[in-house]
């Protein structure tokens, strides 16, 4: 049984451990694609600021910027020009203004400006791009940066307050040249631990490949917002499954507990059996012996001894049959009236004390008789069990208080003892099946721990209640309401 519970512990803990991790890894990869996904959505409203930014700076440019406009519109105008008719003669007026990628160009700005305001009708104006992939719009926006940046020089202030006032904090601003010509914003993805960011590339002007780069985290709130059907549908599986397991193990350990419950109750069982058929053999014994049956004086202490441990054998086997057919069905009651004080005085007096022990009742009823509605036998059975276990689990001096009364139409009964006590840790599960306290000062005490669950149960049949109160050294006290 150990072995496969052990084994069954193993294989739960594995399974757990691989569903928590599977399941894991999936929302870490949900994670993932939703960063990918919201810096997308980002890139959008960030290209909107760029564009924002330059449009801002044209409406604010310098006077005097339009020869350099009409320059980028003679540029475009080359591209579209050659897409009309590739194959169209140039004429041999026109001047041609050649570039090499705008960074070496044979003339600077001033002299392309004179050049535009005194030929402006012959001027045809070729690059040295392969442009053959590049559409018009994009080489139109691009040459337009590029005047733009001469009238009005790019600031990264500007985009850093267009950025903000749509919620994106940018930093590690950076202008770079690079190798090749970028005509687009662009982001690079990376990751620092679980912080996902992006690279911003803007283009500021393409034709000089002059770019800058900043860097955006990306917020946590907003993925989590995303995956938030995710999260909850992997939180109730896991929920679940942790439910179901700690069901399972629970089970196990339940069907452990009632198999070691089942042992000693068979162990206790045989042992307190043993001692009444020993002493019912040793009578026997006795009466077998002719000349020994002639004392009268220990006839008749033989015979008391043998009622005794029948007595006690026939009280084990009632609470396992009551215990038993309480697992299947109700105990069966017979109320009647019956006078409560005469059945409590008979048991006082029908009490056996071990002869090391001195016993002393005191006894209080509301009034004599005290007339009740309730099954007779087992009432007292459960004073029998209560007194019992005070006189058992006491000192050599054992003082049980009995108090009976009628209030407000309930049976109030209190049992008071000045035994060992129940340590308030154990308190809770005195009622339950073959529970033993562990503070017994001597583990050979008879017992089988039906006792007190065997009076709760009575108690519960009759609609009542029971409680107790005890304190360590100090005695234990246990108040039984019957409602009448």
């Amino acid at each position: 049984m150990d072995k496969n519970i052990k084994i069954v512990w193993i294989l739960t803990i594995i399974t757990s451990l691989l569903m928590i991790g599977g399941q894991s890894y999936w929302l870490y990869n949900q994670y993932n694609f939703s960063a990918l996904e919201y810096m997308q959505t980002l890139h959008k409203r960030i290209l909107e600021a760029e564009e924002e930014e330059a449009d801002i700076r044209f409406r604010n440019r310098q006077i005097g910027a339009e020869p350099l406009r009409s320059m980028a519109m003679n540029l475009s105008g080359w591209t579209r020009m050659k897409e009309d008719s590739v194959n169209r003669p140039e004429p041999k007026t026109a001047t041609t203004l050649t570039f090499y990628y705008l960074n070496n160009e044979k003339m600077d700005s001033v002299d392309i400006e004179k050049l535009i305001q005194e030929k402006s009708d012959s001027i045809i104006v070729r690059d040295t791009f392969r442009t053959e992939n590049v559409s018009t719009e994009i080489l139109f926006s691009a040459s337009t940066l590029y005047t733009l940046q001469i009238s009005n020089p790019f600031s990264e202030t500007l985009l850093d307050s267009l950025l903000q006032s749509e919620g994106i904090r940018m930093t590690n601003f950076q202008r770079e040249v690079i190798d090749t010509t970028l005509w687009k914003g662009s982001y690079v993805p990376f990751r620092e631990g679980l912080v996902h960011k992006m690279r911003i590339i803007y283009p500021y002007n393409p034709l000089k490949r002059e770019v800058v780069t900043g860097e955006v985290s990306i917020p946590l709130s907003p993925l989590l917002k995303q995956m938030a059907w995710q999260l909850v549908g992997s939180l109730i599986l896991m929920l679940l499954l942790i439910i179901c397991l700690t069901y399972q193990l629970r089970t196990i350990m339940e069907q452990r507990k009632v198999d070691e419950l089942r042992k000693s109750f068979v162990n206790t069982m045989i042992h307190e059996l043993k001692r009444p058929v020993q002493t019912l053999k040793m009578c026997i014994a006795f009466l077998n012996n002719k000349p020994m049956r002639t004392d009268e004086q220990m006839m008749d202490a033989v015979v008391q001894d043998a009622i005794f441990e029948l007595d006690n054998l026939s009280a084990y086997l009632n609470k396992v049959r009551e215990l038993t057919r309480a697992d299947n069905e109700c105990t069966i009651l017979s109320i009647r009236s019956f006078d409560l004080s005469t059945t409590i005085e008979k048991l006082i007096r029908l009490n056996n004390a071990p002869a090391h022990k001195v016993v002393r009742f005191e006894t209080r009823f509301s009034e004599q008789p005290l007339w009740v509605m309730a099954d007779p036998v087992h009432t007292a059975n459960c004073l029998s069990n209560l007194i019992e276990n005070a006189v058992k689990y006491s000192g050599s001096e054992v003082c049980i208080s009995i108090v009976a009364s009628l209030e407000n139409n309930r049976l109030h009964l209190e049992i008071k003892d000045n035994g060992i006590g129940i340590p308030l840790q154990e308190q809770s599960r005195v009622f339950e099946k073959f529970y033993r306290a562990q503070n017994i000062p001597d583990a050979n005490l008879p017992g089988i721990g039906l006792g007190l669950s065997y009076v709760k149960l009575l108690v519960e049949a009759h609609n009542g209640t029971i409680r107790l109160q005890s304190q360590p050294g100090k005695g234990t006290t246990f108040t039984i309401e019957i409602p009448q």
